[in-house]
């Protein structure tokens, strides 16, 4: 069995300028990037992709209780444009699940006509370090970047891209999607929101989506998204306030 989507409104994506995906891993960057989107604007979920190698831990949400999936957003921006958002709290467990899962989603983007994929990640790094990396899988991507003048990496990641993120970027030619990913560095705390802050702030003046999303409003969504996580560590935060230190663990 392969991956599904399940629409719950319409039966299609909207019309859209770009198409962010990530999943949990090293500072959770990219899902923290999306998740505060989601709940700073005026987001609408529209599908979920299911799969039956996901971990499989059915939630609730709004009280009725979901199977695990990959969730899948419309965004409406201040700016009139729109993007779409995939994300959710694991990928599948398998290399066949990731794979599978990946080719649903560039054929998603492949039959709406998206401009863009971009896939959200971290990249473990020593303090200080604070490079984002903007790889390609493809000479036609990089020409294009290049003539817009954003610049990528050839070089990192240097140990490649594991999971469903580095399915997405290197699969994209097959599907004939124009994707790159971003690989921000972080020490690897469990939620790294100074690394996410800077990642939203490169991806908005790369793509001219006019973002703002101030760090404040990240904490807030990295405090929920800590909740459900087992780790206890918040990257680029003074816990040593006591009434900041309440705000993130009541």
């Amino acid at each position: 069995m392969s991956a599904t989507i399940h629409w719950t409104k319409g039966s299609g994506l909207p019309d859209h300028h770009l198409l962010i995906a990530a999943v949990p891993g090293v500072g959770n960057v990219g899902k923290l990037v999306i998740d505060t989107l989601n709940e700073q604007l005026d987001s609408s979920m529209i599908a979920r992709v299911i799969h039956p190698d996901l971990p499989p831990h059915s939630t609730l949400e709004d009280g009725l209780l979901v199977p695990p999936h990959l969730a899948i957003h419309s965004v409406p921006l201040d700016n009139g444009k729109c993007v779409i958002t995939i994300t959710g709290n694991g990928q599948p467990m398998t290399p066949r699940g990731q794979h599978e899962m990946a080719e649903t989603i560039l054929q998603l983007a492949g039959e709406s006509k998206t401009p863009f994929v971009i896939v959200l990640a971290g990249l473990s790094a020593k303090p200080g370090e604070e490079h984002i990396h903007l790889t390609c899988s493809s000479k036609d991507v990089q020409d294009s970047l290049n003539e817009r003048g954003i610049s990528f990496s050839t070089e990192q990641p240097s140990g490649g891209m594991l999971g469903l993120a580095g399915l997405l970027v290197s699969l994209s030619p097959i599907h004939e999607i124009s994707c790159a990913a971003y690989s921000a560095e972080s020490i690897g705390t469990s939620i790294d929101v100074v690394t996410a802050d800077r990642l939203a702030q490169r991806i908005s003046s790369d793509f001219e989506l006019d973002l703002d999303l101030p760090i404040d409003n990240t904490r807030e969504t990295a405090a929920r998204l800590l909740s459900m996580m087992e780790g206890k560590e918040i990257a680029g935060i003074d816990l040593s306030d006591e009434e900041s230190g309440s705000g993130f663990y009541a």
